[in-house]
């Protein structure tokens, strides 16, 4: 009997020793995604690990855009009610859909991710994003002044990501080399001519296909709007190859004829551009105002000056192309909650000041007037930028619109320097759209 009832204590003092153990090793081992105990027995929330990708490194301090979000990293970190934690994983521009899509087929991706507004729907169709509807619905009514309605951000009804900037893009001059700005794009390319040497180009448009076209496309858009076509019509179907794209094709050719610049600019990007107009050895283009910081970065500053892009005809800027750097839930986020509170700290007063110090046309136009913005020595510029792109829209490119985009930067490589036909280059470039994807 004895020996039984030793038998029985042992058994009860080990089962009470297991049951310790798995609670203890339970603690040890969750993830922080639940809540512990206080020593008071209340309890305190863990938080969510939580990756972010995105262009930007914070690790770098390069671009004024690395600081901000740096910033709001640490900042985030430090002090959000949900005891989340962000880290940053910085992908290049040139890579980062390709990147994101081929995680996304592998069944993982990062629990928030940096969009631009032109590619969103090649991240719809490639399962990197997931939709915020439910989040975003109820969080834009409480930002004053936000840019974009909830109904002009929605794709299928549903809303994927929130801009957290508004761009456009600008024609950059030389106040040293153009006294005034010219009031039309043919105007332009005759002055632009007339200013070339050996030794520096009066106006580029980049030519290469690398980086998605990015250079091409942010000029031949405005172009092709501005001689009254468009890239496509309602249904989606090119229409590029009209009147005007050919308008807008030719004139790039005639930038060539009147010497304003040369073949060196087949194998000139976006960044390359940026850099000889810093350096000098450009006199002006076309660049989006998020540039500014790295051309403000130029020995050659006081002499740099912005105005809205040029139009065919006089006194009548292109139209705004309008664009912005946005953040979604990643398809895979296991916290989709937790990813939505991080995005909403890009959105404070406090961080879209930070974004206009940056040179960065901030999302919320109440920003412009604060005290401290009012003081900034470019404010006027500001202003003109976030006038100029008020009179734009965002426009979601279809899926394929990167792929679109290097058919006719070669279609452009053909008639400038191949002496092919601007109407059959377009035409073949737009046939091969439409019959790809049946329209």
């Amino acid at each position: 009997m004895k020996r039984l009832v030793s038998v029985i204590l042992v058994l009860v003092l080990v089962f009470s020793l297991a049951a310790c153990g798995g609670n203890s090793n339970g603690n040890a081992e969750s993830s922080k995604t639940g809540s512990e105990q206080s020593s008071s027995g209340s309890a305190v929330a863990e938080g969510s690990d939580l990756t972010l990708w995105i262009f930007l490194n914070p690790e770098s301090q390069e671009d004024p855009r690395n600081v901000v979000l740096k910033n709001i990293v640490d900042n985030y970190n430090k002090n959000n009610a949900m005891k989340n934690t962000v880290k940053v994983e910085s992908i290049h521009y040139s890579k980062f859909e390709a990147q994101a899509i081929q995680a996304a087929a592998a069944g993982t991706g990062p629990d928030i991710i940096n969009v631009y507004t032109d590619m969103l729907k090649q991240h719809i169709a490639g399962g990197t994003i997931q939709p915020m509807t439910k989040y975003a619905e109820e969080f834009i009514p409480t930002l004053e002044g936000y840019t974009y309605s909830a109904d002009s951000l929605k794709i299928n009804n549903e809303i994927y990501s929130l801009p957290w900037e508004s761009r456009t893009f600008v024609f950059w001059y030389r106040n040293d080399i153009f006294k005034e700005v010219p009031t039309s794009l043919s105007g332009l390319s005759k002055l632009a001519g007339a200013q070339s040497t050996a030794l520096a180009q009066g106006f580029v448009i980049g030519l290469s296909d690398g980086s998605k076209g990015a250079s091409f496309m942010e000029s031949f858009v405005p172009f092709i709007r501005s001689a009254g076509g468009t890239l496509f019509d309602d249904s989606g179907k090119a229409v590029f190859n009209s009147d005007a794209g050919v308008q807008a094709l030719d004139y790039v050719k005639s930038l060539v004829d009147s010497k304003a610049m040369d073949k060196s600019t087949l194998s000139l990007g976006v960044d390359e551009i940026i850099d000889a107009f810093k350096a000098g050895t450009i006199l002006s283009c076309n660049a989006g105002t998020q540039r500014a910081a790295a051309i403000r970065a130029s020995e050659l500053n006081d002499k740099i000056v912005s105005a809205p892009m040029l139009g065919f005809k006089d006194n009548e800027p292109s139209p705004a192309v309008v664009a912005g750097q946005s953040l979604g839930i990643g398809k895979f986020s296991k916290n989709p909650e937790a990813s939505f509170d991080f995005i909403k700290a890009f959105f404070t007063k406090e961080s879209q000041v930070d974004w206009l110090k940056a040179k960065v046309l901030p999302a919320l136009k109440t920003v412009y007037d604060d005290q401290e913005v009012k003081g900034m020595a470019n404010y006027d510029e500001l202003l003109t930028w976030n006038e100029y792109a008020s009179k734009g829209k965002v426009e979601f490119y279809p899926a394929d619109y990167s792929e679109l985009s290097v058919k006719l930067v070669q279609a452009a490589q053909n008639v400038i320097f191949g002496g092919k036909d601007s109407k059959t280059e377009l035409d073949n470039a737009a046939n091969w759209y439409n019959s790809k994807n049946n329209k």
